[in-house]
């Protein structure tokens, strides 16, 4: 199936892309995306979107405009819009 990723705040300026299109099986979790989604990734950018190759607890998750637990299992259906929001710092 394919899941649209949009890549929000400092991930998309750290991507230098805003979205991309991932293949996954069925049944698949957001974390399950991880690898593919950083594959290639600057340092910094797996910094700010994984831990121990899952994503972040800190990251938002918002799938179709409702968030959901990365971990979850079975959320993800083909043609979905993912979106990865990582908390904002600064001042």
């Amino acid at each position: 199936m394919k899941i649209i990723v949009q890549l929000l705040g400092q991930a998309r300026h750290l991507a230098g892309f805003d979205q991309v299109e991932v293949e996954a099986p069925d049944g698949a979790s957001v974390d399950d995306l991880v690898p593919d989604l950083t594959a290639g990734a600057s340092d910094r950018l797996l910094t700010v979107l994984t831990e121990d190759q899952r994503l972040r607890r800190s990251v938002m998750a918002i799938l179709n405009d409702e968030t959901i637990d990365p971990a979850a299992r079975d959320t993800l259906k083909d043609g979905d819009e993912l979106s990865l929001l990582p908390p904002m710092s600064g001042g």
